[in-house]
Protein backbone atom coordinates (compact mmCIF):
# COMPACT_ATOMS: atom_id res chain seq x y z
CA UNK A 1 0.00 0.00 0.00
CA UNK A 2 1.20 3.49 -0.79
CA UNK A 3 -0.09 7.00 -0.15
CA UNK A 4 -0.95 7.25 -3.85
CA UNK A 5 -3.10 4.12 -3.70
CA UNK A 6 -4.81 5.34 -0.53
CA UNK A 7 -5.54 8.67 -2.20
CA UNK A 8 -7.04 6.90 -5.23
CA UNK A 9 -9.20 4.65 -3.03
CA UNK A 10 -10.29 7.65 -0.99
CA UNK A 11 -11.12 9.63 -4.14
CA UNK A 12 -13.28 6.76 -5.36
CA UNK A 13 -14.90 5.66 -2.08
CA UNK A 14 -14.46 8.61 0.31
CA UNK A 15 -13.44 6.26 3.14
CA UNK A 16 -11.84 9.02 5.21
CA UNK A 17 -15.30 10.55 5.68
CA UNK A 18 -17.22 7.32 6.28
CA UNK A 19 -19.53 7.08 9.27
CA UNK A 20 -18.63 3.41 9.80
CA UNK A 21 -16.33 3.09 12.84
CA UNK A 22 -15.16 -0.36 11.68
CA UNK A 23 -13.80 1.20 8.46
CA UNK A 24 -12.23 4.05 10.41
CA UNK A 25 -10.64 1.49 12.74
CA UNK A 26 -8.63 0.12 9.80
CA UNK A 27 -8.34 3.14 7.49
CA UNK A 28 -7.07 5.73 9.96
CA UNK A 29 -4.19 3.68 11.45
CA UNK A 30 -3.12 2.62 7.96
CA UNK A 31 -3.15 6.23 6.79
CA UNK A 32 -1.21 7.37 9.84
CA UNK A 33 1.44 4.68 9.32
CA UNK A 34 1.84 5.54 5.62
CA UNK A 35 1.86 9.30 6.12
CA UNK A 36 -1.48 9.90 4.39
CA UNK A 37 -2.03 13.24 6.13
CA UNK A 38 -5.65 13.48 4.97
CA UNK A 39 -6.61 11.13 7.83
CA UNK A 40 -4.98 13.11 10.64
CA UNK A 41 -7.80 15.55 11.41
CA UNK A 42 -10.56 12.92 11.09
CA UNK A 43 -8.48 10.56 13.27
CA UNK A 44 -8.19 13.22 15.95
CA UNK A 45 -11.93 13.83 15.77
CA UNK A 46 -12.59 10.10 16.02
CA UNK A 47 -10.48 9.61 19.17
CA UNK A 48 -12.17 12.69 20.63
CA UNK A 49 -15.66 11.24 20.16
CA UNK A 50 -15.08 7.50 20.63
CA UNK A 51 -14.02 6.05 23.94
CA UNK A 52 -13.81 2.35 23.10
CA UNK A 53 -10.35 0.87 23.43
CA UNK A 54 -11.13 -1.24 20.35
CA UNK A 55 -11.04 1.98 18.32
CA UNK A 56 -8.55 4.04 20.32
CA UNK A 57 -5.72 1.52 20.53
CA UNK A 58 -5.00 1.12 16.79
CA UNK A 59 -4.87 4.87 16.24
CA UNK A 60 -2.65 5.61 19.22
CA UNK A 61 -0.42 2.66 18.32
CA UNK A 62 -0.12 3.92 14.74
CA UNK A 63 0.88 7.36 16.00
CA UNK A 64 3.37 5.85 18.42
CA UNK A 65 4.87 3.44 15.86
CA UNK A 66 5.16 6.08 13.15
CA UNK A 67 7.25 8.44 15.27
CA UNK A 68 4.37 10.74 16.20
CA UNK A 69 4.54 10.21 19.95
CA UNK A 70 4.10 13.92 20.67
CA UNK A 71 0.93 14.04 18.58
CA UNK A 72 -0.41 10.97 20.40
CA UNK A 73 0.29 12.56 23.79
CA UNK A 74 -1.29 15.83 22.65
CA UNK A 75 -4.47 14.03 21.52
CA UNK A 76 -4.51 11.96 24.70
CA UNK A 77 -4.16 15.05 26.91
CA UNK A 78 -6.99 16.78 25.05
CA UNK A 79 -9.29 13.82 25.76
CA UNK A 80 -8.14 12.55 29.15
CA UNK A 81 -11.27 13.83 30.91
CA UNK A 82 -13.49 12.22 28.25
CA UNK A 83 -11.97 8.73 28.44
CA UNK A 84 -12.98 6.15 31.02
CA UNK A 85 -10.34 5.67 33.75
CA UNK A 86 -9.63 2.18 32.36
CA UNK A 87 -8.91 3.66 28.91
CA UNK A 88 -6.73 6.36 30.49
CA UNK A 89 -4.66 3.76 32.34
CA UNK A 90 -4.22 1.56 29.25
CA UNK A 91 -3.34 4.49 26.98
CA UNK A 92 -0.86 5.87 29.51
CA UNK A 93 0.87 2.51 29.44
CA UNK A 94 0.75 2.34 25.64
CA UNK A 95 2.20 5.85 25.32
CA UNK A 96 4.61 5.35 28.22
CA UNK A 97 3.34 8.40 30.10
CA UNK A 98 2.58 6.81 33.46
CA UNK A 99 3.67 9.91 35.39
CA UNK A 100 0.61 11.91 34.29
CA UNK A 101 -2.41 12.26 36.55
CA UNK A 102 -6.02 12.45 35.48
CA UNK A 103 -7.89 15.71 36.05
CA UNK A 104 -11.39 14.87 37.18
CA UNK A 105 -13.82 17.76 36.98
CA UNK A 106 -16.25 18.25 39.82
CA UNK A 107 -19.88 17.67 38.91
CA UNK A 108 -22.68 18.94 41.07
CA UNK A 109 -26.46 18.65 40.88
CA UNK A 110 -29.14 21.13 41.74
CA UNK A 111 -32.51 20.09 43.25
CA UNK A 112 -33.89 19.12 39.85
CA UNK A 113 -30.88 16.86 39.13
CA UNK A 114 -29.66 18.93 36.22
CA UNK A 115 -25.95 19.37 35.68
CA UNK A 116 -24.45 22.64 36.80
CA UNK A 117 -21.18 23.96 35.56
Amino acid sequence: MTVEIMAKIDADLNITNTLDPECKNIWFPLGIKLGYNTVMTPSNTFVSTQGRMKYLTPIYMALQNSGQHNTAVEWFNANIDFYHPYAVAKLKKLLDISNMTMNVSKVSFDNSSKFLQ
